[in-house]
């Protein structure tokens, strides 16, 4: 008891330090900030991750609770001293008065005027660093002592330094943190999860696919390559857009070049196509315009098809003009906390765009390192939601026959944080018929002639987790009529090259 007293009685002294409050006093600065920005722009609300035991002073705890219930309760888009009051009136006498003790509105107004919205991020960064500053004080490290150097060091930094403290005080020591727990304990839960299949995911449209894909599951990156024009979004929408709809999954895609209107034209054709076959509806039409009577029609049913189904927020969409991997991290993280959101579509993988005036021989880093830092959202430790990448190809391997990693480039390492890789190509007219004609088997395990007239895909695997990459799919497609059909799997030695 006495022990517990005496710890009690060191902490209170470290709190009430000089050194201690000095922190708090820089610390609320840039609660008031961080706050003010929120207050300018509650979009960003959703993008970090807050609560009030973030806070250490009073009033900037009280805005931030203000802030907090006028987004989340009210789902406010931009505050105005109308729609704070009102808010301010409902809450009672005494809330008013700890309101108009702090200032009231003018405050905020005030705060708004002052802060640069633009540096948020920075604002919620230091924010990390000094509550790690105040928690470390608390625990006894020589903060004190060595804040000249600390003070200028980032989180990372920051925690390199402590783990080198933490290195050197054990550096005799063989003790380890692992935890060693019987290999068996928990089995009846593993087994039900696997009964249940909660580790399988989304399943693709294509059975075939499917069997070798084993779903898209959550935590993981999927990537689909092609060269330009063979059909990475066209793919997309049929195998996950559609999945989706059909088994009613949210999803949020997030478009660099292609218009929200093309993914919705490709899924009008694809329904009327196989709800009605030998309509011939090709998706040319939505250029040409001038629909008859009968093309009305189909166009019609297919919409009241698609908006039965389509229930407000199940697919969602985004075209982002200035392509940026941090926006759609920010992105990801809003739909996934605020909205439920399990699946996210990238279509298509590309530098930030303000790398692309300044290319040169570090450019691909980039892209790997923002690979890094998506997989560091999304994986099962963090978000937990799957992510569908498009990425193109390299010129150079458009006449390749058998499909890997190396066909990426120079920037192969991107797929160091994916769980599977798809690679797609056209099947070629030699690989169609006669003696270099593809042997490809069907689900039925029957040999299937392929058709020269008819247009086929080959998918690839070269990294899968989730199944085997020894074999390939044979897809028969019609990119007009968006349609995809399953023909039989295949095996290319990637020695023919």
């Amino acid at each position: 008891m006495a022990a517990q007293k005496s710890k009690v009685s060191a902490k209170d002294k470290i709190i009430k330090s000089a050194f201690y409050q000095k922190i708090l006093e820089e610390k609320s600065i840039i609660e008031s900030q961080l706050v003010f920005s929120l207050f300018n722009n509650p979009d960003y609300y959703f993008d970090y991750e807050l609560s009030l035991d973030d806070f250490n002073d009073k009033t900037w705890k009280f805005y931030y609770l203000i802030l907090s219930e006028l987004v989340e309760e009210r789902h406010l888009k931009k505050m105005d001293v109308v729609s704070v009051s009102a808010y301010i009136e409902s809450k009672g006498d005494s809330f008013k008065q700890a309101y108009d003790k702090r200032g009231g509105y003018n405050t905020i107004e005030k705060g708004m005027d002052i802060v640069e919205s633009d540096n948020i991020d920075g604002y919620f960064t230091e924010l990390q660093r000094y509550k790690t500053f105040l928690k470390l004080t608390e625990y006894g490290f020589p903060i004190e002592q060595k804040w000249k150097s600390l003070r200028k060091m980032d989180l990372e930094m920051l925690n390199d330094y402590l783990e080198g403290l933490v290195a050197q005080a054990f550096v005799d020591s063989q003790m380890g943190g692992d935890k060693v727990e019987d290999m068996f304990s928990g089995v009846d839960e593993m087994l039900k999860q696997a009964d249940e299949g909660v580790a399988r995911g989304l399943p693709l449209t294509s059975p075939l696919m499917d069997s070798i894909q084993n779903g898209l599951s959550l935590g993981n990156i999927t990537m689909i390559a092609a060269n330009s024009g063979v059909g990475k979004t066209f793919l997309t929408t049929l195998l996950h857009i559609l999945s989706c709809i059909r088994e009613q999954e949210q999803v949020l895609v997030i478009a660099n070049e292609e218009e929200k209107s093309r993914y919705v034209q490709g899924l009008l054709t694809a329904y009327i196509n196989r709800k009605h076959r030998g309509a011939n509806f090709n998706k040319s039409r939505f250029m040409n315009g001038g629909f008859d009577d009968d093309e009305w029609k189909l166009l019609n049913e297919a919409k009241d098809w698609h908006l039965d189904k389509v229930e407000n927020g199940l697919v969602n969409f985004v075209n982002m003009n200035d392509f940026s991997m941090s926006k759609t991290i920010k992105l990801i993280k809003k739909y996934a906390r605020m909205h439920g959101v399990k699946y996210f579509i990238l279509d298509t993988l590309k530098l930030d765009n303000d790398a692309n005036s300044r290319i040169n021989d570090n450019s691909w880093l980039q892209l790997q390192q923002n690979m890094v830092k998506l997989y560091n959202v999304i994986k099962p430790s963090n978000l937990n939601v799957h992510i569908w990448i498009t990425a193109q190809m390299s010129k150079s391997n458009r006449r390749a026959r058998y499909l890997d990693q190396s066909m990426l480039g120079i920037s192969k390492n991107i797929t160091d944080v994916v769980s599977s890789l798809m690679l797609v190509r056209m099947v070629s007219l030699s690989e169609k018929e006669g003696t270099t004609a593809l042997k490809v088997i069907n689900d039925e395990g029957r040999s299937v002639q392929l058709d020269p007239d008819q247009d086929y895909m080959l998918v690839f695997w070269d990294k899968n987790r989730q199944g085997a990459t020894n074999q390939q799919v044979v897809l028969a497609v019609d990119r007009g009529l968006n349609l995809i059909r399953d023909v039989g799997k295949t095996q290319i030695d990637n020695d023919l090259e």
